[in-house]
């Protein structure tokens, strides 16, 4: 199986004509009736052998860290297997470009990495002895910033597009734990704190987006997993901030969040991406079920709130195109033109 990015590297060497990559392309719109910058494509399996490898390399991890853990401690387990899991990827992200596989090396080596890091550290700064607590308070910050170098260092070499979501979020949470630390009372505005945060997080999300609007490139990808880091970083705040996370829902503040669910809905409409609809939707469901809350029984509640939201979605999900292009007609040419536009110039990987 391959992917639009594989399209343009075969244009690239001259495999392909650019017009007949594109009449393709058009050619697949016409047969699932939508435009492929709506699909919000991104590759994980391309076949049962991903999953074998993904199996294979997970008993290889596991035993390697449970066999050197067990002979010789903890710092050499996790650094086993953290060289385990980057000469696996040498052959299986590096020559193979097995996507899931990838992911799951790369989960592998992240901790792996950091926990090394972390050992190290506290072996040189003496300081293994001290309460957690107080460790916490003194280095808080040096476990996502150990995160952070390990997963540049995998970027820099393997470049596999999660990797920048897992940058990302290891920066805003090594910025949160410096701040934290700096300034304990700014624990009280950790949810405005991490709302901001997911602001810069979406920002930079629009960014990788707005350079590949066709979504033929690993660009979208790497999109397409910074969206998805973003949407709890937002949503998750905001609906704390609203009261949702309360326990009684009013039905004031049911209203405030359908309001700001027609919002998000607008906004990723208007984006085309689906993250941050998935990720708010757990709480309208919560807040649709506390509007009906005199309405028969618990179950009757909860067949009924999703019922409706369920089928708002089968419709939108339906007519997402046609929505949409009714969305960025108003739109002036300088703003549409940096959306997802399937009318937009190709550009190349």
């Amino acid at each position: 199986m391959y992917t639009d990015s594989d399209l343009e590297n075969a244009v690239t060497k001259g495999i392909f004509t650019r017009d007949s990559v594109e009449r393709f392309r058009k050619d697949y719109e016409q047969q699932h009736a939508s435009p492929i910058v709506d699909e919000e494509n991104f590759r994980l399996v391309s076949g049962f052998n991903d999953i074998f490898v993904v199996v294979i390399s997970v008993v290889v991890l596991l035993s390697s860290f449970s066999f050197f853990t067990s002979m010789f401690g903890d710092l050499i387990g996790f650094g086993v297997t953290a060289c385990a899991a980057w000469g696996l990827a040498e052959y299986y992200i590096r020559i193979r470009r097995m996507a899931l596989p990838s992911i799951v090396l790369l989960l592998a080596f992240i901790p792996s990495a950091t926990a090394v890091m972390a050992f190290l550290y506290l072996s040189a700064a003496d300081i293994r002895e001290l309460p957690i607590n107080d460790l916490i308070k003194e280095s808080g910050f040096v476990i996502p910033l150990f995160s952070l170098i390990a997963a540049l260092a995998h970027w820099l070499r393997f470049r596999v597009p999660v990797t920048i979501a897992l940058i990302t979020a290891a920066v805003a949470a090594t910025v949160l734990a410096i701040l934290l630390t700096s300034f304990p009372q700014l624990s009280a505005y950790l949810y405005p704190m991490m709302m901001v945060a997911g602001g810069a997080v979406f920002i930079f999300a629009m960014v990788w987006d707005i350079s590949d609007t066709r979504r033929v490139t690993r660009r979208s990808d790497v999109a397409f997993w910074l969206h998805l880091l973003s949407a709890p970083l937002l949503m998750h705040p905001l609906f704390k901030i609203i009261g949702v996370m309360d326990g009684d829902v009013s039905t004031s503040v049911a209203a405030v969040i359908l309001g700001v669910f027609v919002l998000i809905t607008l906004i990723s409409l208007l984006i085309d991406r689906r993250a941050l609809m998935v990720s708010s939707l757990a709480y309208v469901l919560y807040a649709m079920n506390a509007l009906f809350d005199n309405v028969g029984t618990f179950g009757q509640q909860l067949g009924l709130t999703g019922l409706i939201v369920g089928c708002s979605m089968v419709l939108l999900t339906a007519y997402w195109d046609k929505v949409r292009t009714s969305l960025l007609k108003p739109l002036p040419d300088s703003v549409s033109r940096l959306l997802p536009n399937k009318a937009s110039d190709g550009q190349s990987s």
